[in-house]
């Protein structure tokens, strides 16, 4: 994810202090961070365009049946374009790009996870089809989330909610036994954006990592923290 994912603005500790606007993502390698967790074979893409969907794009057997979710919570903007940059390089690729890991990607803000009945989904298996060639099968659902923090140490509006679920106790998964954490079909990476300026560097991509792992989610990749003091290029450019 650190290879992968943009930076978001100035964020972190103090009053006030948001993301800083201006910084891109390098969104297509994200995919390729979750290759061996999802068993897919990426090449990286970049496209610009507005995130649509086609329809018509049928996962080849190197590819995941299933969308990459990827949400966002941002103040000023930032991590929502960084998002939105890398759910269009897929959603926008050619149907002939079968490297592709993915053939769509649903691009959303945290807050929409009741909305998008996303734990219902990421309860259930990522391939209802019927009998998937072993090339295709893929265990999990493939989730990025990029994160920037506010005022003191606060997450942004749009992922608030999003953030105080996650911190109630993990309810078991819908239709799986009571052992069963809700999360355990799903493989994760998170990128948080802040500035070491402040306290509470990252606070909001740090919880989110923690407690997606404590949810039951596999952690594809570890915790990437872009730092605005010494350059978001750094983490999420290379």
């Amino acid at each position: 994810l650190a290879a992968a994912c943009t930076g978001e603005n100035k964020e972190g500790g103090g009053e006030g202090e948001e993301e800083k606007e201006g910084t891109k993502a390098d969104a297509s390698s994200l995919a390729k961070d979750l290759e061996e967790t999802l068993v897919v074979s990426p090449e990286s893409t970049a496209a610009k365009a507005p995130i649509e969907i086609e329809p018509s794009r049928q996962p080849t057997q190197s590819q995941s049946p299933t969308p990459l979710f990827v949400l966002y919570g941002s103040a000023t903007g930032n991590a929502e374009y960084i998002a939105k940059d890398l759910a269009a390089s897929i959603n926008n690729a050619s149907s002939s790009a079968d490297a592709l890991p993915f053939t769509s990607a649903d691009c959303m803000e945290m807050n929409h996870f009741k909305r998008k009945k996303l734990l219902e989904t990421w309860s259930s298996p990522p391939d209802p089809s019927s009998s998937p060639t072993p090339s295709q099968i893929q265990n999990k659902h493939a989730v990025i989330a990029i994160c920037s923090t506010t005022g003191n140490g606060d997450a942004p509006e749009n992922a608030s909610r999003f953030l105080r679920f996650l911190k109630k106790p993990p309810p078991p998964a819908a239709g799986a036994s009571s052992s069963s954490p809700p999360l355990h079909r799903v493989a994760f990476a998170v990128l948080g954006l802040g500035d070491t300026n402040y306290d509470q560097f990252c606070a909001s991509g740090k919880a989110i990592d923690r407690k997606l792992a404590e949810w039951g989610g596999t952690r594809a990749v570890p915790l990437a923290c872009a730092d605005e003091a010494t350059g978001l290029e750094a983490t999420v450019e290379p």
